[in-house]
């Protein structure tokens, strides 16, 4: 086996956590070298902490060297009943005004963990297509401010003291179309009983949609151990056709990656053993946060648009859209250009003269991101996309 680093270390260790929770088994002992305040930050990054308590408290430490963990733990419990008792007030009042809704991710997804306060989760998310509009009425009638400032596929809201929803108008960004399998989503739910809106996914419907979920994370900036701690539980708690996902999914070039998907939770949570690939990929997901990092998303973001990649020309047009020159970036910062925007190249001369007068170092950050995209580190970054199946989806787009 090739050298691994700390995170896979810790990753790997956090892991066997995890299933002991998920699987009621007892927790092995924690390995040496290694220390809790060290365990906590890893996995305070990857959003586990509070699963983690459970299984640390039967390994007899004390109340005092479990703090952290226990403290968030207690806050999520906290706010998965806050939640709960949100979330089920904004479904019924959409309900109510005959608006169509569907719950996504994590609100539907923790009631198949052990204790739905496991699953960690900041917002709850619903589709609710091109009722938008009305729904956001509902919302603002029910106390909350709206908190995005330009329109997007989803749209935030926030009510005091902790509730946050995001109501969708679209499943996915317009950059993930999957050959437009998630265009009318309500042709893969049934309704919930005792209503007539309220809709959930059917059950093999619902993990595609997680695992495009993952995947868009994945090719976007990379992700943690979190969203394929969730694949996990699904394919351990639920009755899953594997043979009509894996249809589904290779209708639109998503089967290799599902394989890969679970190759890697076997190893993760099953303690399988893994060839020489699948360590690179775990290594890759050990080190990204829970939805990855900067680094990744500036690589796959720069290859998914620019076709010249390493090129003067490709390299000049990452440029310019990092630093923000492009008519749509910089209209947003000089109103005038909405009505005048024949004035841009002096908005450009105006931006780059404060820029070297006041904020040299924006300059600098940006031409280092583009020395970045013609680095070592964008072939492996590539790479892992290409040996995780995630490359030739990725360019079906």
């Amino acid at each position: 086996m090739p050298n691994i680093s700390a995170n896979m270390i810790y990753g790997l260790y956090t892991c066997r956590l995890l299933s002991s929770v998920l699987n009621g088994t007892e927790p092995v002992a924690m390995p040496e070298g290694m220390t809790l305040e060290g365990l906590y930050a890893y996995q305070k990054e990857q959003d586990v902490s509070n699963m983690a308590f459970v299984a640390l408290k039967k390994l007899g430490y004390d109340d005092a060297q479990l703090k952290e963990f226990q403290d968030d733990y207690k806050l999520n419990v906290l706010r998965e009943a806050r939640f709960e008792l949100g979330g089920q007030q904004v479904f019924d009042a959409l309900e109510k005004a005959e608006i169509p809704f569907l719950p996504l991710k994590g609100a539907i997804l923790k009631n198949y963990y052990p204790n739905p306060a496991l699953r960690t989760f900041t917002d709850i998310d619903i589709y609710v297509g091109d009722r938008l509009a009305d729904a956001e009425q509902i919302l603002f009638k029910l106390g909350y401010e709206k908190k995005t400032d330009f329109e997007t596929n989803d749209i935030s809201y926030v009510k005091k003291p902790s509730l946050h929803i995001e109501l969708h108008r679209d499943l996915f960004p317009d950059d993930y179309d999957f050959e437009g399998y998630f265009d009318e989503p309500f042709q893969h739910t049934e309704l919930k009983d005792g209503y007539k809106l309220y809709h959930l996914y059917k059950t093999d419907d619902f993990f595609i949609h997680v695992l495009c979920h993952l995947y868009k994370h994945f090719t976007y900036g990379g992700c943690g151990l979190r969203q394929y701690l969730d694949i996990y539980v699904m394919t351990q708690k639920m009755q899953l056709n594997m043979n009509y996902i894996r249809s589904e999914l290779k209708s639109f070039g998503m089967d290799g990656f599902l394989d890969t998907t679970l190759k890697l939770n076997r190893f993760f949570f099953d303690g399988e053993k893994p060839d020489d690939e699948l360590i690179e990929i775990a290594e890759f997901v050990f080190n990204n946060t829970t939805f990855g990092n900067a680094d990744n998303r500036l690589v796959l973001d720069y290859d998914k648009g620019h076709g010249e990649k390493r090129t003067l020309w490709g390299n000049i047009k990452f440029f310019t859209e990092r630093w923000g020159l492009n008519y749509s970036q910089m209209k947003q910062r000089y109103k005038i250009l909405k009505y005048l925007p024949f004035l841009l190249p002096f908005c450009w001369v105006y931006r780059l003269i404060a820029a070297l007068l006041f904020r040299r170092n924006v300059i600098k950050a940006s031409v280092d991101d583009v020395g970045k995209m013609n680095s070592e580190f964008s072939d492996y970054v590539n790479h892992i996309m290409e040996i995780s199946n995630a490359k030739d989806a990725r360019d079906k787009k």
